[in-house]
Order: C-alpha cells, then structure tokens, then sequence
C-alpha cells in the first residue's frame, strides 16, 4: 500500500516535473514593451537647462543640432530631469540609453554619462554609467551606440536621471545627436 502511494506520488511529481518548461512567468501577460521616457535631436532642449555648453550646428546626424564636446569644452549640456517625470507610475528596473556619436578615431575616448543621483546629494550618483564611444567601429562618421542600465534599489521618484557627453582623453571634438532614453515596459 505504501509502495503504490510512493509510485503515485513519484508520478505526480514526475509529471509536473515534464510540463513546468511549458511555464512562463510572463505567460498570460502582453509581452515585454520599450517605452521611450526621453529623446532629442537637440532641436528641442525641454530638461536641458538654459546653459548650452557644447550645443553646436558643426555636425548633425538629424536636424541642425547636435552636442560637442573636445579638449577645451570637456562637458556638454547635461540633461535632468526627476525619474518620477520620466516614469510617472512606477520605478523603472532597466534604461536603456542609445545615441548616434561621431567619433574621429579610436583613441578619441569619449563616453555619454547617465548617473541616477539624489536630488539633495547630487555629488553621490546611486548610478554612474557611460557608454563608451571609441569602443567600436567605424570612426570618422555617424554611428549607433547603446547600453543598458540595472538600476540601483532604493530610488525613488524624486532622484535625478543626469546624461551628458563627456571627452574623457579625447584630443579631438566628439558629437552625439539623437538621444534616447527607454525602459523595458
């Protein structure tokens, strides 16, 4: 009697077992969206501040504005903006921040920056970030370039999202247009 209750009982859990792959968590649920909370062509600066350093009509992937950072003006505009503006409703748990860069060679190491910092300690970033643009080819022209971003636990709404474009050891101008800002939704 014990032994055909063990046999069931292994039965059972074998089978579950063997149908649990066809489980998803998200099952029953619309798939995964990219929502975009931010983008400019720097045509428009809504966020940017009043102060442009950087902000030049020299090069442009679209539009007639792109930013400029090189050895004499080493950071850009710096785009702000509180998280719970970009993310009204909930705390983002990945950013995703793309951006068309023009890069002259790979020893121009420039990077784009995103920190998360607390709206009362900006010197103390929960998150600091940057996207790397001599990493990859091809220089000399317009490219595409993205990361992705974990964020941190403990922000909330009011904690700042900072981005800008900084030359690091660049010894030559670099430009990025076309700033994108997304979460997985």
């Amino acid at each position: 009697m014990m032994a055909a209750r063990l046999k069931s009982s292994l039965s059972l859990l074998l089978l579950g077992l063997l149908t649990l792959p066809g489980c998803h968590p998200r099952d029953g649920r619309a798939p995964l969206q990219e929502r975009e909370l931010m983008q400019t062509s720097f045509e428009e600066l809504d966020g940017w501040g009043t102060d442009l350093p950087g902000l030049t009509t020299e090069k442009a992937h679209s539009g007639r504005y792109a930013v400029r950072s090189s050895p004499q003006q080493p950071f850009t505009v710096t785009y702000r903006a509180a998280l719970g503006r970009l993310s009204p409703h909930h705390r983002p748990l990945r950013l995703t921040l793309g951006a068309w860069v023009w890069v002259p060679t790979p020893y121009d190491d420039a990077r784009i920056v995103l920190s998360i910092v607390p709206a009362n300690d900006p010197d103390h970033p929960l998150l600091s970030q940057s996207i790397f643009l001599s990493d990859s080819r091809p220089y000399g022209q317009w490219k595409y370039v993205s990361r992705s971003f974990n964020m941190p636990d403990g922000i909330h709404s009011d904690h700042r999202v900072v981005i800008y474009l900084w030359n690091g050891s660049a010894g030559a101008p670099v430009y990025a247009d076309d700033l994108r800002l997304t979460e997985l939704w």
